[in-house]
């Protein structure tokens, strides 16, 4: 089987679905994760897109799975009273975990490439404070 890596080092697969898979089965499609990108949509939350290319010379399709993991703030108060006033202020404890996976088919006509977009319920700044995305691309 004839095949190539992509940029995470996985072996895509040429020829596995209907056929032998040698040069002379056909046209195959030849998927590949390009790479991704996030931002943060109108509302504050996460958005991340992932481009998929085909370098084969038939239509291909496959998912992308996007999984997001985010510090979630856990908030306290403190109050203090220094001898004349009372004050409290709301600090930040520590931080929880949160996480969403989201999925997409995403269908690549032959020598083309296309992008997909997944939108998270998860807030951009939370996600900047020290988020991960793992991207998982199957075709």
């Amino acid at each position: 089987m004839s095949g190539r890596r992509d940029d995470c080092g996985s072996r895509v697969a040429r020829g596995m679905f209907g056929g032998s898979g040698d040069a002379e089965s056909g046209p195959s499609a030849d998927l590949s994760k390009e790479g991704f990108d996030f931002r943060e949509d109108e509302s504050g939350n996460l958005v991340v897109t992932v481009t998929v290319k085909n370098a084969g010379d038939a239509e291909g399709t496959g998912h992308v799975y996007v999984t997001v993991t985010a510090s979630e703030p856990t908030t306290g108060t403190e109050t203090s009273d220094n001898a004349t006033g009372e004050s409290e202020t709301e600090t930040d404890d520590g931080d929880d975990t949160v996480a969403a996976r989201e999925s997409r088919e995403v269908t690549v006509p032959a020598g083309e490439t296309k992008t997909v977009t997944l939108s998270f319920d998860v807030a951009y700044r939370q996600f900047a404070r020290g988020g991960n995305i793992e991207v998982d691309f199957r075709p």
